[in-house]
């Protein structure tokens, strides 16, 4: 009973910690989209970091990340909100499944989700201002790497370390089996 209890606090710990993950990395993009976005927006000039390159610029997104699905702003704030908590859940309960390229990924993802909800709720808009001039790409923010980078992770754990159970082998039938392969 005391070793449930312990992995069961482990678990909560753990959980805690990565919470905290999110609200750091939350609060780094809320604070960017205060001290680079807005002065922009309320008028300052763009912020030219790279000359021709990047540059920080002001841009209202009503849509998804890198301006998809523009004026969705309801449809995509109820989607979004659904994905974090599906993805939270998913976080806290697939125990079974830790691994720590998939924890990264999904802290990432949830982060990214919920800074951009933040813009969403709040303002009906997501706050978008880094600007790669050099190949014309997307304004995006701090949320959208985030969700960028935690998606790009989560396909390499799906494409090279995760492996379903196999069926474990038959003592009676005689057949292999591999049992579980999980990395």
């Amino acid at each position: 009973m005391e070793k449930q209890k312990l992995s069961i606090q482990k678990i909560f710990l753990i959980f805690a910690v990565q919470l905290l993950i999110v609200g750091l990395l939350v609060g780094v993009d809320l604070l960017t989209k205060e001290l680079i976005y807005q002065p922009i927006a309320d008028g300052a000039n763009d912020i030219i970091l790279i000359p021709g390159v990047l540059r920080f610029t002001a841009v209202e997104n009503t849509g998804a990340s890198f301006g998809i699905f523009k004026d969705a702003t309801l449809a995509l704030s109820i989607v979004s909100l659904i994905t974090v908590v599906a993805v939270t859940a998913f976080l806290f309960f697939a125990v079974p499944y830790r691994r720590k390229l998939l924890d990264a990924a999904l802290i990432l993802i949830i982060a990214g989700g919920i800074g951009n909800l933040v813009d969403r709720f709040a303002l009906h808009y997501v706050r978008d201002f880094i600007y790669f001039e050099l190949i014309d790409f997307a304004v995006f923010n701090v949320a959208d790497s985030c969700l960028t980078i935690g998606c790009i992770l989560l396909i390499i754990f799906v494409l090279f370390c995760y492996r379903p159970a196999s069926p474990k082998k038959s003592d009676s039938d005689g057949q292999s089996g591999g049992g579980d392969r999980s990395v």
